[in-house]
């Protein structure tokens, strides 16, 4: 089978020559498994461990978002970034939210919004020829993987983004209106260039904590589920399928994403509230398939690779029968999982065959 079609196999919900491979990572972690592996680009990466999937996103070619001077960075909706050094690595957090004090709808008119003028979308024609053999996805990104909470959160702060549902609703439509005019816009462009070319439209939020969701369900219907229902109406037309990622317990907002249309899951936190592997795919298994799963909180820092094969293994037990899964970690691989582990989860992967 080609990478494709193994993937398209697993979607069907049928068995493939071998399960799927999903990879993510952070840079520090790209950086060090291709020194340790005496690798050159990431492709050779890919290429080591067998990933089934290829990521494709227009080329920026706006105004600058970087600052030599202070080291900080912006995206797209002008929200500025510094490099926190922590642990095994760090991690980019907003130095301010932009909007955090303006609560009048009528001023978010003057507000910087982007404009899919900067970006060069004719770069995909060629994206997508190089990795036609590959289950082809729209890459991670408040641009390419398009959300709406996020950026919210990111504009006034995420005390504000859970409080203004309640208290300042209008004023929350309004951030959104902005949000979803750029983002419909650049989705359009895409599939204009792309065609039926994207097996996979990818949605990147996080709706759930450790221990549950971030906020209630009434809140997710009114606010969030038009969003992701008008974001994947064209990807859908275009035959892709809709892989929505969030991190977290968000088990009881499960019904409601496939209401949406969700088709793929991901990154499924089986040690977060109610992400019960076995439970997830005995009530969902045959409307929705599960990308992720393979413990980074414990399992894939801590363990031998031993341990993180008998893990990826279970999982696989539980979650590969009939298809419907890919093989990934519970979030991006973090710079404190060792290159050997990695490297175990990947070939335990695939090597694995259901036994009856």
């Amino acid at each position: 089978m080609t990478p494709k079609e193994r993937v398209y196999t697993a979607m069907r919900h049928r068995m493939p020559d071998r399960v799927p491979l999903f990879y993510r990572d952070v840079p520090a972690v790209e950086k060090r498994l291709l020194k340790d592996l005496n690798l050159d680009t990431a492709e050779d990466l890919y290429q080591l461990f067998g990933i089934d999937f290829r990521w494709i996103r227009p080329e920026y070619i706006g105004p600058s978002l970087g600052d030599n001077k202070t080291g900080l960075r912006k995206n797209i909706f002008s929200v500025e970034y510094k490099y926190v050094p922590a642990g095994h690595g760090g991690h980019w957090e907003p130095v301010a939210f932009p909007l955090q004090n303006v609560s009048n709808s009528e001023a978010l008119e003057d507000y910087p919004w982007p404009t899919t003028d900067w970006f060069d979308f004719s770069v995909l024609e060629g994206q997508l020829t190089k990795y036609g053999d590959y289950a082809i996805m729209t890459a991670p990104g408040v641009d390419s993987s398009p959300g709406v909470l996020t950026v919210i959160q990111d504009l006034i702060g995420m005390e504000r983004a859970m409080a203004d549902m309640l208290i300042n609703p209008d004023f929350y439509h309004a951030l959104i209106d902005h949000i979803m005019e750029f983002n419909i816009t650049y989705i359009e462009k895409m599939y204009d260039v792309a065609g039926n070319r994207i097996d996979f439209f990818r949605i990147g939020e996080d709706y759930g904590s450790q221990k549950g969701l971030l906020f209630g369900m009434e809140q997710w219907k009114e606010f969030i589920q038009p969003t992701l229902l008008k974001m994947s109406e064209i990807p859908k037309k275009h035959r892709s399928y809709y892989y929505q990622h969030t991190c977290g317990g968000v088990a009881e907002l499960i019904p409601l994403l496939i209401e949406s249309g969700v088709d793929v899951l991901d990154p499924v936190q089986i040690t977060a509230k109610g992400m019960d592997p076995q439970e997830l795919k005995t009530r969902y298994g045959d409307r929705l398939c599960f990308s992720g799963g393979i413990d980074e909180q414990q399992v894939l820092p801590n363990g031998t690779p031993e341990q993180v094969r008998d893990e990826v293994i279970r999982i696989l037990n539980i979650m590969g029968k009939d298809g419907g899964y890919f093989v990934g970690p519970t979030h991006n691989f973090q710079a404190d999982i060792p290159t050997e582990n990695i490297v175990a989860m990947y070939h335990a992967a695939r090597e694995w065959k259901y036994e009856v």
